[in-house]
């Protein structure tokens, strides 16, 4: 048996103290199941919809037109999706692009332990009056265009990424390692109902 995903479990359980319960995705408890569900329908949808006008973008205008769409439309669509579905959503990570995406407080120790233990698999904590969802995010091998190292990403694609992220950390993966992390905070329901 693999005991590593045991003690990154236990630090996290640790870490989080008063800010909730950490939970793996399978072991969530019944009473927070129907919460949990709400929060991976957001998180399916978003990444779905910004799979979708990524590859768009892409086929109209190149990867570039990718940087344009990561800045000015995730956003949006992540906004679109989480007043469908009535949760907060978004994404974070330990090399962020966006200084927007940083990571909130329930979020800090997954964040801080991605380099040294990354999560194989979604976690589930306990907030209170809210359930978190958080979902590690892979790089797959259309990301190195934008998120590779110097080798992979176009020199325009550089360029654009400069001018559009100026504090940008958010580069120098491998295909298959954690890029960051997909999120979503979906309200329990009250006991009266």
């Amino acid at each position: 048996m693999d005991v590593r995903p045991l003690a990154v479990f236990t630090a996290l359980i640790t870490a989080c103290g008063d800010k909730g319960t950490v939970h793996a995705r399978d072991a969530v408890p019944t009473a927070l199941e129907p919460t949990v569900l709400v929060a991976e329908a957001a998180m399916d949808a978003l990444q779905q919809r910004l799979a979708a006008r990524l590859q768009g973008a892409v086929a109209e205008g190149g990867t570039q037109a990718a940087v344009s769409v990561c800045h000015d439309e995730a956003p949006v669509i992540a906004k679109a999706v989480a007043d469908e579905h009535a949760v907060a959503l978004g994404r974070t990570s330990h090399k962020l692009r966006s200084p927007d995406n940083a990571p909130r407080p329930w979020l800090e120790p997954f964040v801080d332990r991605a380099m040294t233990e990354p999560l194989a698999g979604p976690m589930v904590v306990d907030l209170g009056d809210r359930v978190g969802v958080v979902r590690p995010l892979f790089v797959l091998g259309p990301c190195l265009q934008c998120h590779g190292d110097s080798s992979h990403v176009a020199s325009d694609v550089a360029a654009a990424i400069a001018r559009t992220y100026p504090e940008d950390r958010a580069i120098g993966f491998a295909e298959g390692e954690l890029r960051g992390f997909l999120w979503a905070e979906a309200p329990r329901p009250s006991a009266g109902g």
